[in-house]
């Protein structure tokens, strides 16, 4: 067996989307640097709101853990057994990015004109695709969960927090130690997780 890890996969590569917005917003909760803004217009999108001006926030709503490891093995057993429709309930809905996340998000205020249905669209869309190719590279697979690690920034917006780029170290069927990107960022509420989607780059 290698000493050094050996990387399985390091996560999809789709278009990018013009919009500056989209972008950043795919780079705060997707998991990856992909097609990042200037760091001055991704910094004003990605700052959480102040308390003054933050709304009450519900909590996410479908499958949660109680560590990132139990959602990561329950992900890593979807995907041995290609069952695309479960590993979608992993991740953020609809329901929960407008009422949970979208409030939160600088994006949200008025004067940005940019609405919950344009974000969550672009990010649905991405999260799809990134996870159709993720079960071509690996339906069938059967790997064994060794550790998670968040190789990204952990921002805080108050009554989450999202944890960014989940590397997962794993043993892989012949053996070696390898790893896997198979989402992107952790939704942090409360001690419990959540996959937030399934894009990595």
């Amino acid at each position: 067996m290698n000493k050094e890890p050996r990387r399985l996969w390091c996560g999809s590569v789709f278009p990018g989307v013009a919009a500056v917005l989209v972008a950043a917003v795919l780079f705060v909760f997707g998991g990856g640097r992909g097609d990042a803004p200037p760091s001055e217009k991704l910094a004003a999108v990605s700052e959480a709101p102040s308390a003054a001006t933050s709304p009450v926030t519900p909590s996410v709503d479908g499958i949660l853990f109680d560590s990132p490891e139990e959602a990561a093995r329950q992900a890593l057993e979807l995907l041995a057994a290609g069952d695309a429709e479960s590993l979608s309930r992993l991740a953020l809905s609809e329901t929960d990015f407008r009422e949970a996340v979208y409030p939160r998000l600088p994006a949200s205020r008025p004067e940005r004109n940019t609405s919950a249905e344009f974000l969550w669209g672009m990010l649905h869309q991405r999260s799809r695709h990134a996870l159709a190719f993720t079960l071509d590279r690996h339906r069938g697979q059967r790997y064994e969960l060794i550790a998670v690690d968040f190789v990204g920034e952990t921002t805080d917006y108050g009554p989450f927090q999202v944890h960014r780029e989940t590397v997962l170290t794993v043993s892989a069927p012949d053996g070696e130690r390898g790893t896997l990107r198979i989402f992107g960022s952790m939704l942090e509420q409360e001690g419990r997780y959540k996959i937030f989607s399934f894009v990595t780059d």
